[in-house]
């Protein structure tokens, strides 16, 4: 049965048919390589690759430190990318973080299906929505003793990484579904709304999708700081009028009328 025939909005290893578990079945070395044979991202999409996943790394951080305090089990916090790679790792405790160490995970490691079989990540990577998997369900048996569930991190329909909660499979898994799709909405939501990085990247690129000169882009900065066409002429070296024609015509490309359409074109 599919996600949508069931009244939970989560799925678990036996939901699956058959010839679907199979295709969690690890690859060897060689496959993997045929595997990874495919076309490279370009430069621009890499930088914007690395300042979500620094934002990601920063909000995870954020979150469970807040947060921490109010869980009194061992857990593990796994941070991956899109692709299922881990960016980070929030340990409960020095033992599991050890733990962690001892078995190998760590930022760098890929928890994809090809290369990890059966895990929250690997599933919530081909189901696109939260997953569970329990103890022995895993097919790495690092995880023998681990319930873990997994939600992806997304903006826009759009999938920019996962965070799976993993902890010991004694312990009761219902608090955990829940509990890990509010951790991913206030990473999306509220911490990387915050991050200064990922505000600036969002207003270049607003600022490039409006087709700004480079010093219309530099008035509208000043602009959005709410300098006067005075300062902003000071600052950059130009006439007031000039500040104002230049205005004229950012307002004629974003297609606003006064200064508060403005601000609202270019903050979230």
């Amino acid at each position: 049965m599919r996600i949508f025939e069931k009244s939970r909005a989560w799925m678990v290893p036996g939901d699956l048919e058959a010839h679907e578990l199979e295709a969690f079945r690890p690859l060897n070395a060689d496959q993997i390589e045929l595997h990874n044979d495919c076309p490279g991202t370009s430069c621009a999409e890499e930088s914007k690759e690395q300042i979500y996943h620094r934002a990601m790394i920063s909000s995870i951080r954020s979150e469970m430190n807040k947060l921490s305090q109010l869980i009194s089990i061992p857990y593990v916090v796994f941070l991956t990318d899109k692709a299922g790679t881990i960016l980070e790792l929030v340990c409960s405790s020095p033992g599991t973080r050890n733990e962690m160490d001892q078995a190998e995970l760590r930022p760098g490691v890929s928890l994809c299906r090809q290369r990890s079989g059966m895990n929250a990540v690997s599933l919530a990577m081909v189901m696109n929505c939260i997953s569970v998997v329990r103890g022995m369900e895993h097919s790495d048996p690092t995880f023998k003793d681990w319930n873990c569930v997994c939600a992806p991190l997304q903006d826009n329909d759009r999938v920019y990484g996962y965070v799976d909660i993993s902890f010991n499979r004694g312990e009761p898994i219902e608090f955990a579904i829940p509990f890990v799709q509010q951790i991913a909405e206030n990473i999306m939501e509220k911490w990387m709304e915050k991050n200064p990085e990922m505000q600036q990247y969002r207003l270049e690129a607003a600022l490039l999708e409006y087709k700004l000169t480079a010093r219309e882009q530099d008035v509208a900065r000043l602009w959005l700081l709410e300098k006067s066409a005075l300062h902003i002429g000071s600052d950059l070296g130009i006439s007031e009028g000039t500040v104002r024609n230049m205005l004229k015509s950012i307002y004629s490309k974003m297609r606003v009328n006064d200064r508060w359409q403005f601000v609202k074109r270019l903050t979230p």
